[in-house]
């Protein structure tokens, strides 16, 4: 059974993301969100252009107009759907390898579906792929339009100019902003030192590059003396950044430039922000002592998005770099991200390195992950949860314990937080060993 989860619906492009599958997608989604038109947007790997193509069928066959948008960011996507107030669908496995993908659709206002939206479509694209019969009628039409000058042009209207000129490292991964990066760094009046994962072919997206993959931008930001450099995943919904001592800058540390930022500007509704379980306690100590609140959600950025329309605070996401300021984007945009850091790093006393220091340290994580196909029985058995509660009782309000089964790969994910790498290596070790118990490997 098709179902989404914390990003849209993902598979095996071709093999259980079918072409079949895009179509009655498409289908699916213009029974349900009974829209007129609905634009379309991918990433760069091999499969996107004919997965696109194949919704676009499914749509067009039930009499929604269909705007081709190419190539672009989710987060332009985002953006592309606010402007031409209609729907839009992304097709991206994001930070996944090429041979992955995924659909997923943002609302006329640029947001997520909602779960009872996305419940339904899911039923519906069920039934048609198990062979239920559709009668169609009126055919849609075709709109090929390029975006991206007007998409950088919005960006560059929230903050204009840099204060003083930036030497800039990136990397693209060879995905989405590829072909919008440099652009927008030097309309901002910076500089590229280097360009790394900018050349895509449809098989290199996120190989070895990219915000999973920041090793090669921290030697790239180091031999050319670059200010910062900025590393795109490949879709370019998050950003990680790196420092021109070559430290690598996560989600985590740039929310908190945001957030001083954004208060020192009257900007930080709250003041607060919603993170997810997985940010460090270390931002959590240094948000509460400059009198913000924080909230933590589960892992995704659609429980960031919820957070903050719950709590109405002005900033949320996640240590992997996804990152919304609500009142610029419903959504995750890692070139507006890059956009308001950079403008923080030009308007700041020192460089990129100083300003980090004084947000305080963090504590040391420890991940882990074990492979298992009934990856939610065995994080939610007994004597796995029991281990839970007992590490955390021992770590006490000094660190932290993240076990959960992954939204989007067969996985159990460990997460230990704590005073000292070893304390946390060794409570990560005891909690692998009850998860291959419980999942019968050991």
């Amino acid at each position: 059974m098709l179902r989404f989860g914390t990003d849209g619906i993902r598979g095996r492009a071709n093999q259980e993301l079918t072409m079949d599958v895009g179509y009655w997608f498409g289908v699916a989604v213009a029974e349900e969100m009974e829209c007129d038109r609905v634009a379309i947007g991918r990433d760069t790997r091999e499969s996107g252009f004919w997965l696109a193509q194949a919704v676009g069928l499914g749509l067009a066959a039930s009499g929604v107009d269909v705007i081709d948008c190419g190539i672009m960011p989710t987060g332009a996507l985002s953006w592309v759907a606010r402007k031409v107030e209609a729907p839009t669908v992304v097709v991206s496995a994001s930070h996944n390898p090429y041979y992955d993908n995924g659909i997923k659709v943002f609302t006329a206002s640029g947001g997520k579906l909602s779960e009872r939206m996305e419940r339904k479509i899911e039923g519906t694209l069920n039934a048609l792929v198990s062979g239920r019969g559709k009668r169609y009628g009126k055919l849609g039409g075709y709109e090929p339009r390029d975006f991206s000058g007007e998409y950088v042009a919005w960006l560059l209207s929230l903050r204009g100019p840099l204060e003083r000129t930036l030497l800039v490292a990136y990397d693209a991964a060879n995905g989405a902003a590829a072909g919008l990066a440099d652009g927008l760094i030097e309309s901002l009046g910076a500089e590229v030192a280097l360009a790394i994962g900018n050349g895509p072919d449809g098989h290199n997206i996120n190989d070895g590059v990219g915000a999973l993959h920041p090793e090669r931008l921290v030697e790239a930001v180091v031999a050319s003396g670059a200010d910062v450099g900025l590393a795109f995943d490949g879709d370019a919904d998050r950003l990680i950044a790196v420092s021109p001592s070559g430290r690598v800058v996560d989600g985590d540390d740039i929310m908190a430039l945001l957030a001083l930022d954004l208060h020192r500007r009257g900007g930080l509704a709250g003041p607060g922000i919603v993170v997810t379980v997985m940010s460090n306690l270390g931002l959590e100590k240094a948000m509460v002592s400059h009198g913000f609140e924080v909230v933590r959600t589960r892992v995704g950025d659609r429980q960031v998005a919820i957070g903050l329309e719950e709590t109405g605070f002005g900033l949320g996401g996640e240590q992997s770099g996804h990152i919304i300021v609500p009142s610029l984007s419903p959504t995750g945009d890692g070139l507006l991200t890059a956009l308001l850091l950079l403008h923080i790093i030009a308007g700041g006393k020192g460089n990129f390195d100083a300003l980090l220091d004084r947000l305080g340290p963090k504590y040391p994580q420890i991940h882990r992950q074990v492979p298992t196909a009934s990856c939610a029985t065995v994080a939610a058995a007994p004597e796995v949860s029991g281990l839970v509660e007992e590490v955390e009782a021992q770590l006490g309000d000094q660190g932290r314990v993240v076990l959960r089964a992954s939204g989007t790969e067969p996985l159990v994910r460990i997460m230990v937080e704590a005073r000292s790498v070893a304390e946390a290596e060794t409570a990560a070790d005891r909690l692998v060993g009850a998860v291959l118990k419980a999942a019968g490997r050991i």
